[in-house]
């Protein structure tokens, strides 16, 4: 039976563009098979962390408690904007990860998290449904996580105004986005700007001089700004004088026409990648009522209702027990520091490596936080032939190629290879030719 006739523009056009058989998942596929065939294999392909044993790396205490669920706390529905006490301590939860001086003025200017089922991904989706329409310009990194682009670019068919995220040095460099924001102020009735930090696959975030440079540019905004805010690796930063938080609570209160959403979730802040829960909050620009600041609130779950119904309730309760109970709490805590100490290490290793040692083919980016490292090319090889070369080689790796914008790059997910192998993953990475 031929279907054409039936689909829908949307529904032809995703169905032309979107290749499930290409991009991380695939990759992911191809080291899984090679993994079988090469006992010795290194597979850097997942974005999920895993311990030295290769065990997915939980967190402990949220194992215990959803364990104690009752059957009716895992599969009942949930509230459709999200349970009231989860949503309450998870931004309390999240307002602590700000400095001291930012919580009060953040919590104030913000609104209380929706939630949406489908993860953090779900959670982007209701933002582009929710502000944009097609054809409405987005500022977007050219070094990002493919799935963004079958959010934004192929399914909301937002126009694509690409910034260079990362210099020829390997630097971020955030000029690039400030000169694109500046340049359609006088053409644009309204602007969308996508944030990622830590960045998916370059694993840079900014420094708080960085921060406040984009923070002087937006305050000169005149036109309506919706700032996409991708907080799906916050909090994973190994570097002392970079943003170790979120950048949510500096873009609140700046500026009338500049509306930051955050969206985030469990997935990698608890480790929890399977729950499929993701958090949408707005911040203003200009302190707002209470009662406005609801409304806004039932807008975005009015979308999320449209798109996915409620999301889960297992997960939710289980994060509330652990949130509002210090004890636990604190011992979550403990566990999520315990991690970041885990994945601290194999960075550091990442990094006094190509500190030390020169590709002929490759050189990494500074990369200061999240899962990855990431390697741009110096040759006109292209990063998928590299990475099928080191496939062979023994080692998964995800090539990010974008002929259009000119990402060429290699992305090692230093998150799942365990730290005894770390220096011969890279030896494998620096001996391709």
């Amino acid at each position: 039976m031929n279907l054409d006739k039936y689909l829908s523009n949307t529904g032809r056009y995703v169905n032309e563009n979107v290749n499930l058989a290409s991009g991380t998942l695939a990759w992911g596929m191809r080291a899984t098979k090679r993994m079988q065939e090469f006992p010795d294999f290194i597979n850097a392909t997942t974005g999920s962390a895993t311990e030295d044993n290769g065990e997915l790396m939980v967190f402990p205490t949220l194992v215990e408690e959803t364990q104690k669920l009752t059957a009716t706390q895992l599969f009942a529905y949930a509230n459709l904007r999200g349970n009231s006490s989860f949503v309450h301590a998870w931004k309390k939860d999240t307002l602590e990860t700000y400095p001291q001086e930012l919580q009060d003025i953040t919590d104030k200017l913000s609104t209380l998290p929706v939630t949406s089922c489908g993860g953090l991904t779900s959670g982007l989706m209701v933002a582009s449904q929710l502000f944009f329409n097609q054809n409405d310009p987005l500022l977007i990194p050219n070094t990002r996580w493919g799935n963004v682009d079958n959010v934004f670019l192929k399914n909301q068919r937002l126009r694509e105004e690409t910034y260079q995220l990362v210099d020829k040095e390997g630097n971020l460099a955030l000029s690039s986005l400030i000169e694109k924001l500046k340049s359609l102020q006088g053409a644009e009735d309204k602007i969308g700007i996508y944030l990622n930090f830590p960045n998916n696959p370059s694993g840079i975030s900014p420094t708080f001089d960085q921060v406040k440079e984009l923070q002087e540019a937006l305050v000169e905004v005149i036109k309506p700004t919706v700032i996409i805010i991708d907080d799906a690796y916050e909090g994973y930063v190994y570097e002392n004088e970079v943003l170790d938080h979120s950048i949510f609570p500096y873009l609140v209160g700046l500026n009338e026409n500049v509306l930051p959403v955050k969206v985030d979730g469990p997935s990698k802040r608890f480790c929890a990648y399977g729950a499929r829960l993701g958090m949408i909050t707005l911040g203003m620009g200009v302190e707002t009522e209470d009662s406005k600041k609801a409304e806004i609130r039932e807008m975005i779950a009015k979308i999320a209702r449209s798109n996915t119904s409620s999301s889960p309730r297992g997960i939710q309760e289980a994060l509330t027990n652990i949130l509002t109970e210090p004890v636990k709490k604190q011992k979550i805590l403990q566990e999520k520091q315990r991690n970041l100490d885990v994945l601290k290490k194999r960075y550091q290793l990442v990094k006094e490596y190509v500190e030390s040692n020169e590709s002929k083919l490759l050189y990494p980016v500074k990369f200061n936080s999240g899962f990855f490292s990431y390697f741009l090319l110096k040759t006109q090889q292209t990063a998928t032939e590299i990475s099928t070369k080191l496939l062979e080689k023994g080692l998964g790796t995800i090539p990010f190629v974008n002929e259009k914008n000119g990402l060429n790059g290699i992305r090692v997910a230093f998150c799942s290879i365990s730290t005894e192998k770390i220096n011969e993953a890279l030896d494998i990475l620096y001996s391709v030719d």
